[in-house]
């Protein structure tokens, strides 16, 4: 269990960091008034490196964490199968990244997958706030990435265009509950596992 929370942790400094270097090799992209998103980094070819390690990297350890809670109790079950459904979105977002532009089928197909990623964010956080009762912390972290959903939302339906902004308070409040939920688990699979060594 504490070795799922920490492949959680460093796929999200992976993420964190590779996409830091992309917005250092080309901050036009997105340090801007009228800002894209970090779609724009796949698309060229000084960028496309960190970019494609970002996600890949987020994607393989969020998968590699909710294969660890497979075995456990239903609550266990039910982190581990976010997990891969997070990670199998991020996936998907970042292999449409670099055909979207070509036509507007395509462009679809990739705003289909970045709607499913705010929605899939969205209740697994709600998910998880809902587990134990919520600290102040907790519910800080939920208004941060319910916040960057909703910017994220206004900024396809409106003109308002704080994507990449968006984006990045959604991924670190959902990482934020994802690390503390893991957290909460493995502290009462350990307490559980000390009440059955007691009791035998």
């Amino acid at each position: 269990m504490r070795r799922a929370v920490t492949y959680v942790a460093h796929g999200e400094l992976a993420f964190l960091f590779f996409t830091a270097v992309s917005v250092a090799l080309h901050p036009g992209f997105v340090l801007k008034w009228n800002e894209g998103g970090m779609s724009n980094y796949g698309l060229h070819i000084k960028t496309v490196v960190p970019y494609t390690l970002a996600l890949v990297l987020l994607s393989h350890y969020s998968r590699r964490a909710g294969q660890l809670y497979a075995g456990g109790d239903s609550r266990s079950r039910r982190l581990g199968a976010m997990l891969k459904a997070y990670s199998a979105v991020v996936l998907s977002v970042m292999l449409s990244t670099y055909f979207y532009s070509l036509n507007n089928v395509l462009k679809d197909i990739h705003f289909a997958f970045g709607t499913l990623l705010v929605v899939v964010v969205g209740v697994a956080s709600l998910w998880m706030y809902r587990l134990w009762p919520p600290s102040t912390l907790v519910r800080v972290l939920l208004a941060v990435q319910l916040t960057g959903d909703v910017m994220a939302l206004l900024t396809v339906v409106s003109g308002l265009h704080i994507l990449f902004l968006a984006e990045m308070l959604s991924n670190m409040g959902f990482a934020a509950l994802v690390i503390r939920t893991g957290r909460r688990v493995a502290a009462e699979d350990d307490e559980t596992d000390s009440l059955c060594r007691i009791t035998s």
